[in-house]
């Protein structure tokens, strides 16, 4: 079995999730082989590895016959009672043409690379976000987030839970968390599910993420090649 892990041209390793995996799959005994472009690598076989940046882990799945969904899957129908906020769908036009509008994060509805999600409260902020005002997004109610976890699930189950943002001492609930898992009956193999907790200590349901390129947030090397090894949907 082959594991490819995205590299810099100068060798080193892409950043630290590369690093994490490429130990996690030496562990498992496979053979770990770096690569800059994702044209050096001409084995398609779909039992191999290839680790790196979105783009390039989704222009391998494609190659391999595993398209991207239209949309991603941040906020599934199935798992609103765990938003606690107003979502919905609009575009940058709609957005940016109206000064009522503002006070809202936004973030792209179909593809995660346009931009990255902020808060708009002025002009100035939709300035470099992208040239399309057709451009779909998802548009939120801005909430007080005192507290960010990642939740890593695959194939049903809460591999790990890692601390990423916030006060480090806030309690997650961890009823909470399977109950989400439980409900969300479509889910793809592998996936990770940020709840945030309030001000008032409520758990909320920030987002959720395919597991293709989830980073580690420090989770063990042999957890991280499993959320890999998972097979795409």
């Amino acid at each position: 079995m082959k594991a490819y892990i995205q590299s810099l041209e100068n060798g080193d390793l892409l950043n630290v999730n590369a690093f994490v995996a490429s130990q996690g799959f030496k562990k498992l005994g496979w053979e770990v082989i770096p690569f800059f472009k994702l044209e050096e690598i001409q084995d398609l076989n779909p039992e191999d590895i290839v680790v790196g940046g979105i783009g390039t882990v989704r222009t391998r799945l494609a190659q391999l016959g595993v398209p991207k969904t239209s949309d991603e899957i941040d906020y599934p129908p199935s798992l609103q009672k765990y938003f606690r906020r107003k979502i919905w769908e609009s575009t940058v036009g709609n957005i940016v043409t109206d000064e009522k509008n503002w006070g809202i994060f936004i973030k792209p509805k179909t593809d995660t690379k346009r931009f990255t999600g902020k808060v708009v409260r002025n002009f100035g902020d939709f300035i470099g976000l992208v040239q399309d005002n057709d451009t779909p997004i998802w548009c939120s109610e801005v909430v007080d987030i005192k507290t960010e976890w990642r939740c890593f699930i695959r194939y049903g189950e809460v591999l790990d839970i890692r601390f990423y943002h916030g006060a480090w001492d806030s309690k997650l609930d961890l009823a909470i968390v399977k109950s989400a898992v439980l409900d969300f009956k479509n889910a793809p193999a592998a996936y990770s599910l940020d709840f945030g907790v309030n001000e008032l200590g409520e758990m909320i349901l920030i987002e959720v993420n395919d597991g293709h390129s989830l980073g580690s947030y420090g989770m063990e090397d042999l957890r991280l090649s499993l959320i890999h090894i998972s097979e795409p949907t």
